[in-house]
């Protein structure tokens, strides 16, 4: 066989070195161009990251109950009627009395919200929003129905009630004390109006010469 010589040596090697070149740029992949934050993330980190956010709570979810006095009184007028109104509230347990002087309505009912929800013989009822030192709302009653406002009070203004026997006739009555000397009553002799003076607040009646003593809220709100 026919030995190369040097030069033809030399020339194969380049040549041969040319087409490993090109082999190697043929057989090699492409790089990927992968974002720099998935380097290096495990499958339970990438997995996580796509776990949708807790949603946002809603406003109706995260309202909270408007505040309710444990005690309170209020006592006001009802308007274009002549009337005057008062509702007490003891721990959620609320009462009310409507008086013009000629008819009555005593109601009871709960406070809760922000809301007093009184109700009464005869389709008699209250809704009232409590708030700002004041118990506003509506009173239906007889039919008809007003708007009243009622401002906080205190002894000796308010509402007191007396419930008595006097010479065999059952003596019921009910007044209300505003604190600008405001007031009214009925007195009721065996289901009958009665001619009968109203007492000054916290005061004794006379019913037929017969004392009767009147209560306040707190020592009658357990007979409702």
């Amino acid at each position: 066989m026919k030995r190369l010589g040097p030069v033809h040596t030399l020339a194969a090697g380049a040549a041969t070195a040319v087409a490993l070149g090109a082999l190697s740029v043929i057989t090699t992949p492409a790089a990927r161009n992968v974002p720099a934050e998935a380097v290096g993330t495990a499958p339970q980190a990438r997995a996580a990251s796509r776990t949708p956010a807790a949603p946002q709570a809603t406003p109706e979810a995260t309202r909270t109950a408007r505040p309710t006095p444990a005690k309170a009184d209020y006592a006001g007028r009802v308007r274009g009627n002549g009337g005057l109104i008062a509702i007490s509230v003891r721990d959620g347990k609320a009462i009310g009395y409507f008086c013009d002087g000629r008819t009555e309505a005593w109601l009871r009912g709960r406070a809760a919200d922000g809301r007093v929800l009184l109700s009464g013989p005869g389709g008699a009822s209250v809704v009232a929003r409590l708030g700002g030192g004041r118990a506003s709302g509506e009173l239906e009653f007889g039919g008809r129905r007003w708007d009243f406002g009622a401002p906080t009070v205190k002894k000796p203004s308010g509402l007191y009630r007396a419930s008595a026997v006097v010479r065999g006739a059952k003596v019921r009555a009910g007044w209300i004390y505003l604190d600008d000397g405001s007031r009214v009553g009925l007195t009721l002799v065996d289901g009958a109006p009665a001619d009968v003076a109203i007492p000054e607040p916290g005061g004794n009646a006379t019913v037929n010469g017969q004392v009767v003593d009147p209560k306040d809220v707190d020592e009658f709100i357990g007979e409702f």
